[in-house]
């Protein structure tokens, strides 16, 4: 009798933890993992449990002679029509089990879309060259770099009070913060509703820098799920470069976000090209990690 050949299936909940151990295994390693998520296994798990739809439904993983191989996962938000495909992983890194399974795993994902989803993407350290030969595979073109860095508590600390005029945020700035938002980080998975929301939820640290009531600038941060504080947005107006803004924003939000970290530990990413931010976040004792690029599918226009 000849066994039955592996297929892509939905993972029982009694399975659940085997596949967190596959992820966590997997994203210990730069080069194998994504860097959607985190590296110890408790990270992870609260960073899924954050995820929409719950992920336990999407997951999908394969078994080769009863051991689980490979994995993979999406969360998508209907109505900004994007979604984002956590993984592949495979078992050790294997390139036989890769090139087996890596695709047939995204499209599993794919095919759970909802209609209108179809802006969606893959992200992993540059060191990955498996997910870049997907990647290319899938017709999609890598992104410029973006750096990941992370700061102390104690460094944080140690930054000067801010200068300037900066105060936090509310629901009232949303007209002058947008221009500057949708500029700087167009088509971004939290918008100024996202950030300013009415009535406030409490989840982003939001700050303005103004002069005379004409906005400077802004930044945005929070507490991820599991316990470590990140920079989402940052951003200063053509016209008040050079004058300290971005330091005066980078303390008034950084310090509450990481001092309501559980890790005490802060991370944010910024672009290959921005080399004068990547020089000023240095200067305050950030430190360089990984470098993500992304594999993005847009929605034809």
């Amino acid at each position: 009798m000849t066994s039955a050949q592996p297929t892509i299936e939905p993972v029982p909940t009694a399975d659940l933890d085997e596949v967190l151990d596959l992820i966590a295994a997997e994203q210990a390693h730069p080069d194998r993992g994504t860097t959607m998520l985190g590296e110890t296994r408790d990270g992870i798990a609260a960073e899924l449990d954050d995820l929409e739809p719950d992920w336990r439904g999407s997951v999908r993983a394969v078994r080769e002679e009863g051991r689980l191989v490979a994995a993979v996962l999406g969360d998508w938000d209907a109505e900004l029509g994007r979604a984002w495909i956590h993984g592949p992983w495979v078992a050790g890194g294997d390139a036989e089990l890769w090139a087996r399974w890596s695709r047939p795993l995204v499209d599993a994902v794919l095919a759970q879309l909802p209609d209108g989803v179809d802006d969606w993407e893959l992200a992993a350290d540059a060191s990955h060259v498996l997910m870049a030969s997907l990647g290319a595979d899938l017709g999609l073109s890598p992104s410029e770099a973006n750096h990941v860095y992370t700061v102390e508590a104690a460094a944080v600390a140690g930054w000067p009070d801010p200068s300037g005029e900066v105060r936090p945020a509310g629901v009232a700035d949303r007209d002058a913060v947008r221009p500057l938002h949708d500029q700087e980080f167009p088509a971004t998975y939290a918008p100024v509703e996202t950030l300013l929301p009415d009535p406030p939820d409490g989840k982003y640290v939001v700050v303005v820098a103004t002069d005379g009531g004409r906005l400077l600038g802004y930044a945005a941060g929070r507490v991820q799920a599991d316990g470590e504080g990140y920079l989402d947005f940052i951003a200063v107006s053509d016209d008040a470069r050079g004058r300290g803004t971005g330091r005066d924003l980078m303390a008034a939000v950084c310090r509450p976000v990481i001092d309501a970290s559980t890790t005490g530990k802060l991370h944010l990413t910024v672009q290959d090209h921005r080399v004068p931010a990547r020089r000023l976040y240095e200067s305050l004792g950030f430190v360089p990690s990984l470098a993500i690029v992304g594999y993005r599918h847009r929605r034809s226009v």
